[in-house]
């Protein structure tokens, strides 16, 4: 019998969506197995069916294609999901390109381990016009766990994910985090909390260059105060009262170290420095969570 993927592929007026897809078309794939592609288009005005549809033409793969007019990311990865009819889903960006064994190694991997979600790896490329200080600290770099780790959260920007362990068939993700983002990672950690089982795979490899716009110490600080919130999110919602001014409190003192250590560290060495800020940032987002503080909006 023949077993499909569908790769899940959102996309927002991003000038890299042929490179991204004619990547797909080179995948060699195991024999008994086929691919599809479902794009979701998050811009109204559908910027990327002009692409899609000239990709669509090069192709024999079934790609369907549809516009979710609402800005919101959660959204459009419920409507790639809607769409897809696969035994499996693969997630990647539309920044993205994928090695050709990219598919197949996920699927050995989710073979191998006995896995129902895989999470690949991510090499990132620095454009020419990238800060020294940015190189220098590669604060951009995606660290992915040896082949086999057994993970509880995850990032949509590569992944293989059974049908079967989906929260939901057709909207898995929560639309709360459509414009702050982390609605992947609790994604992958509803499923974790499932029963799920989640490994990393080294071998199965994407790449993806950073955005000008991002190459800044702004987005970086906003980031990882979001990673600070996501992560208060998941894990301190459910928490009872005092579990929870524990935590807050541990937040603050962590943040407090950290923003010592980053002044401290200053005049020997500004990446370390920097790491030190972003460590801040991250727990003082945690803090911002118990306050009810408006979170930061990453895809505003």
């Amino acid at each position: 019998m023949t077993e499909t993927i569908s790769v899940c592929l959102c996309t927002y007026k991003r000038p890299q969506l042929m490179e991204t897809l004619s990547s797909l078309q080179e995948q060699k794939l195991p024999p008994g197995v086929a691919m599809e592609i479902s794009v979701a288009d998050n811009d109204a005005d559908g910027s990327g069916k002009a692409v899609v549809d000239a990709f669509r033409r090069s192709t024999t793969f079934r790609v369907h294609y549809e516009i979710q007019p609402e800005k919101n990311i959660c959204c459009a990865r419920n409507t790639t999901v809607k769409n897809a009819k696969g035994d499996w889903l693969a997630f990647i960006d539309d920044d993205e390109i994928a090695e050709p064994n990219w598919l197949a190694s996920l699927l050995q991997c989710a073979r191998d381990h006995n896995a129902d979600v895989v999470l690949g790896a991510v090499h990132i490329d620095y454009p020419p016009q990238t800060p020294k200080w940015i190189l220098e600290g590669d604060f951009f770099r995606k660290y992915t766990p040896p082949t086999g780790t057994e993970m509880s959260v995850g990032s949509t920007c590569n992944a293989l994910v059974s049908r079967k362990v989906l929260p939901h068939p057709e909207t898995p993700f929560d639309p709360r985090f459509g414009i702050t983002g982390g609605g992947d990672t609790e994604f992958f950690n509803r499923m974790h909390r499932r029963g799920a089982r989640i490994v990393s795979c080294r071998e199965a490899l994407v790449s993806e260059t950073v955005e000008e716009n991002r190459l800044n110490k702004d987005y970086l600080m906003r980031k990882a105060t979001r990673i600070g919130e996501t992560y208060a999110v998941i894990f301190f919602s459910a928490l009872p009262l005092p579990a929870r001014v524990w935590h807050c409190s541990r937040a603050a003192a962590q943040a407090g170290v950290a923003g010592a250590l980053a002044l401290a560290c200053g005049p020997l060495s500004s990446k370390r420095s920097f790491r030190y800020l972003m460590k801040m940032r991250a727990n003082w987002g945690k803090v911002r969570f118990f306050f009810n503080t408006p979170p930061v909006q990453i895809y505003k």
